[in-house]
């Protein structure tokens, strides 16, 4: 047995034993009576919520740049100081759920004996009954979406419905490549436990990114209850960033990654919308990075090619043998703009130019999607919808406000991932 944790969206670690094969090392195939990991133990956290974890001792390295020893994730990452992409206000958590009614839950997979496990899940939820003031629930809701490929080396499953539909209808799952199969499971054991009968879509949205630099990923060792557990336990205020659920072994610019947030305040008519974007950024090299934000990143971390190579001291015993490859990154958008799902595609497509800010060129190896959402204008689903919908929308010669935000937000929550990481 190797000891291991996960933990959620609290912070609370969680101690688990996962059997290993003797001979490879990696999980071992499950059985009918232990089919899965048990959860043994929770350790309460030492760090309030709204605070980063950043109360660790200072060490002083060879280069002379004083840093923190960090725990690798921060529930809000101080962004780095580029002003270009800085020019609207940011909400109270500088994350997707500044958007009123959207909520993040995440479980963490970590093992380091005998080989190294570090994955999990991210959940972006609808709080639906909220959105609907109690007349809906999050089977028999959907919400105005657009989805769009920048390059489709990876997987994004559902695309396909919200595209022809124009409706999200399920939380937003990011996870590892290997367990698309099993978030999928999950999510529909999630429904069927909590609304039976009722989620006539049946499509869950499961957005990848591989992840086996940094975890032995020959073997799926994230079971279907994660599913459910980071969908159950997701909850509103400040989202934990890095290397975090979903974004546990993520690399991005050759750097750990993973899960980065953001968020943009726009005003039209004297009323405040805001846009919310959470991304897992496992993509691109080095070398290609912006300079602006390279300086910036070097400035609080000390040069980057001695993080990467202290970074790269921390791959998987058993990792790809393959040419080095672009990576992946998932993009989720999310706002209380009254938008339809036209528009949303044209939000969405916003977000690749916040892919390029950092210096990506989305290469032909590279998964990148993106996703995009309202709030506003709930729709019902269900055995018996309305026959005419009455809905509001912007009008479209006000849409330039909400495309530079998205662009901003994208930029900043792919830097915090990467602050949050070394933080």
């Amino acid at each position: 047995m190797s000891a291991g944790y996960w933990h959620d969206v609290d912070g609370h670690f969680k101690i688990l034993n996962i059997p290993l094969n003797s001979s490879a090392g990696l999980p071992a195939p499950f059985d009918a009576v232990h089919p899965y990991p048990a959860m043994l133990q929770i350790i309460p956290p030492t760090w309030p919520q709204s605070q980063t974890h950043n109360s660790l001792p200072v060490s002083q390295s060879q280069d002379q740049f004083v840093r923190r020893i960090g725990t690798g994730t921060s529930f809000r990452p101080q962004p780095l100081n580029l002003p270009q992409w800085q020019t609207f206000s940011s909400g109270l958590n500088n994350a997707i759920t500044d958007v009123p009614g959207l909520k993040v839950g995440q479980v963490t997979y970590s093992s380091d004996v005998p080989n190294r496990v570090h994955t999990g899940v991210t959940a972006i939820v609808p709080d639906s009954a909220a959105l609907t003031h109690n007349r809906g629930n999050l089977a028999n809701t959907g919400f105005r979406a657009s989805s769009i490929t920048l390059n489709g080396n990876g997987e994004l499953t559902g695309a396909h419905f919200i595209n022809e539909f124009g409706v999200l209808n399920s939380p937003i799952m990011l996870t590892n490549t290997r367990a698309v199969g099993a978030i999928h499971d999950g999510v529909d054991r999630y429904f069927e436990k909590h609304f039976p009968g009722q989620w006539s879509c049946g499509l869950p949205v499961i957005g990848e990114c591989y992840d086996g630099y940094f975890n032995t990923s020959g073997q799926n060792v994230i079971p279907p209850e994660a599913a459910e557990q980071s969908i159950e336990q997701a909850k509103s205020g400040p989202v934990q960033q890095g290397r975090v659920g979903a974004g546990t072994g993520m690399r991005c610019f050759g750097l750990h990654a993973g899960i980065g947030s953001s968020s943009r305040k726009i005003n039209l008519n004297g009323h405040e919308y805001t846009i919310g974007v959470l991304v897992n950024a496992n993509h691109s090299h080095l070398e290609d990075m912006n300079p602006l934000i390279r300086q910036q990143l070097e400035s609080r971390f000390g040069p980057l090619d001695q993080l990467k190579t202290r970074d790269d001291m921390d791959h998987a015993p058993f990792r790809p043998t393959v040419s080095p490859r672009q990576g992946s990154i998932q993009v989720v958008i999310a706002t209380d703009l009254p938008l339809n799902n036209k528009q949303l595609e044209e939000l969405a497509k916003r977000g690749g130019l916040g892919i390029g800010n950092t210096g990506s060129f989305i290469g032909t190896t590279s998964g990148d999607f993106v996703t995009a959402f309202s709030t506003a204008n709930p729709v019902p689903m269900g055995a018996e919808p309305p026959t005419v919908l009455n809905t509001t929308e912007l009008h479209p010669d006000t849409m330039n406000m909400a495309f530079k935000a998205t662009v901003e937000a994208v930029t900043e929550a792919q830097t915090n991932a990467l602050v949050a990481s070394h933080s």
